[in-house]
């Protein structure tokens, strides 16, 4: 049982450090080397405003007319 314990935390221990350390630190990374931050004002919205989605009401008026 100790065992399975001791496991578990090394598990834990390891999950805790690729969430806040390992990941945080990749992104500060990538961001340092690129010399620009993510862009976060893109919305799965602009890409039916742009015209690559079709919206739903768009679709439903499609097949409407065929």
């Amino acid at each position: 049982m100790e065992i399975i314990n001791s496991v578990q935390e090394v598990l834990s221990s390891g999950l805790a450090f690729v969430v806040y350390i390992a990941i945080p630190a990749f992104i500060i990374i990538k961001a340092i080397r690129r010399k620009k931050l993510p862009d976060n004002h893109y919305t799965p919205v602009d890409d039916i405003l742009d015209g690559k989605v079709i919206g739903l009401e768009e679709e439903s008026d499609r097949a409407d007319n065929s």
